[in-house]
């Protein structure tokens, strides 16, 4: 497989940014985040002879991506700038879009999706090594294959995005695509957008609400701490929970103290189990302490509530520990109750405590007090949910996607980590799962994890 890039150029947005928006102070959840990229991949088939595809060449396909790019970045004026020190600069540098063609089909790929391949179909490494003022937010690389079939693959900036915001501006791009797309003039006339009322929510009151301290680092380089801590390589494994699959692992999770266990909770906790387990016998122990942490959107918790096109990462990341006391089994109960635990503790007397500039020195010392403990109990594992972000209806005019990947270099991705989605086809949750490759090959010979998770299965076309 062959992958040519024909094309790289900047989409500023359509309307520059006023001059009241120009600039904003980070806010401590931004300063918090990591420099590095998010990878994605969306493929859609080309799926028969009526597919509309077939009435645009491919520069008219290409610009009607660009055109409805640089009109969505006229909302998500955040994006089209770039992060220069402690601020964001709304300078209308615009995202990164490169046109590549790709020497295959798009079935030769989704038969077993091989991370080696799909790494190909990304615009860049994950891994940030320069000023951060060098670095576009938004990049997008548009592959055409040989049946027609596209993959919109793009590297989005954590520090100034989290799942939540990767999935409004995706949902806000794809639809006004689609009316590009399907109709033959899109006039100016804001009832003919249906964003137009809908630009980033005031990111100056997400900074007065988490005020920016000098007592941290503003652009953290976690990624790499996290991804060079050990020599060995990273694993990349993608696995297919089935809901049958699902059912009986909440039987098996369910407690006195969790009798109702949800999705996420019993499959981050029995994969959070596995994986441990695969640790422990690496290292010839019968079981070792951990800590789980998770991903919760702030957005609904706080009071008021913010909405959900609000720009930033606006989440914590609520924390489970797991101490291994004397007993020579991990119990998947015990591991999805600490997780329970963790999300219950998520109230609103606690964000209370957190917000305003009290808050923003609250914030700091539980940061300090996380690293200590991650000093005591070195085995840290990351999940995130991507259930709640409704990628598979980002439909930019050629239907709903056929599956949605991500990839990473098994010598820079950060090792142990965890990211729930939902399966396309509505049977079950897909797991991208990133381990040490001696614990994945552990994992993946344990036949109580291969009991439940289908290892890679094909995409059908």
């Amino acid at each position: 497989m062959e992958v040519k890039v024909l094309s790289k150029e900047n989409v500023m947005p359509s309307s520059p940014t006023p001059p009241h928006l120009k600039t904003f102070q980070l806010s401590l959840l931004d300063q918090f985040s990591p420099v590095l990229y998010a990878p994605l991949i969306i493929f859609y088939p080309m799926d028969n002879k009526d597919d509309p595809r077939h009435h645009q060449s491919h520069e008219e396909l290409m610009a009607t991506l660009k055109s409805s790019l640089s009109k969505t970045l006229s909302h998500f004026y955040l994006l089209a700038g770039r992060i220069v020190d402690k601020s964001i600069r709304c300078s209308d540098e615009g995202a990164v879009f490169i046109e590549a063609t790709v020497s295959c089909s798009m079935s030769e790929i989704l038969k077993q999706p091989n991370n080696e391949f799909l790494m190909k179909l990304i615009p860049c490494s994950e891994r940030c090594t320069k000023p951060i003022e060098e670095y576009a937010h938004v990049i997008v690389q548009a592959n055409v294959f040989d049946c027609g079939g596209i993959a919109i693959s793009l590297c989005l900036l954590h520090k100034l995005m989290d799942a939540t915001t990767i999935g409004c501006f995706l949902k806000c791009w794809a639809t006004i695509n689609r009316q590009l797309f399907t109709s033959s003039s899109m006039t100016n006339d804001d009832n003919s957008d249906p964003f137009s009322k809908m630009v980033c929510y005031d990111y100056k009151e997400l900074s007065s609400l988490f005020p920016q301290t000098n007592f941290l680092p503003f652009h953290p380089r976690l990624h790499e701490a996290l991804s060079s801590n050990c020599e060995e390589k990273s694993s990349f494994q993608r696995f297919v929970f089935k809901e049958k699959a699902i059912l009986d692992l909440k039987a098996k999770a369910k407690s006195n103290d969790v009798p109702n266990p949800t999705s996420v909770e019993v499959l981050s906790g029995f994969i959070w189990k596995c994986a441990l387990e695969a640790a422990s016998t690496k290292l010839g122990l019968s079981q070792i302490p951990s800590i789980l942490t998770h991903a919760v959107n702030l957005r609904k918790r706080m009071e008021p509530p913010l909405p959900e096109f609000s720009v930033g990462n606006i989440f914590w990341n609520v924390v489970a520990h797991y101490l291994a006391d004397k007993k020579t089994q991990v119990e998947l109960s015990e591991l999805v109750s600490l997780i329970r635990q963790s999300f219950v503790d998520i109230n609103g007397n606690y964000i209370k405590k957190i917000v305003g500039n009290e808050g923003s020195e609250a914030l700091v010392k539980l940061v300090w007090e996380r690293n200590m403990k991650l000093f005591q109990i070195p085995k840290l594992y990351i999940c995130t949910s991507w259930r709640n972000i409704d990628l598979s209806e980002v439909n930019f005019g050629w239907g709903k996607p056929i599956w949605i990947g991500s990839a990473g270099n098994s010598n820079t991705t950060i090792k142990n980590m965890i990211v729930l989605l939902d399966a396309i086809s509505n049977d079950g949750v897909e797991a991208w799962v990133i381990l040490e490759e001696e614990e994945m090959q552990i994992l993946l010979e344990n036949q109580e994890f291969l009991n439940f998770a289908l290892l890679n299965p094909a995409i059908p076309i």
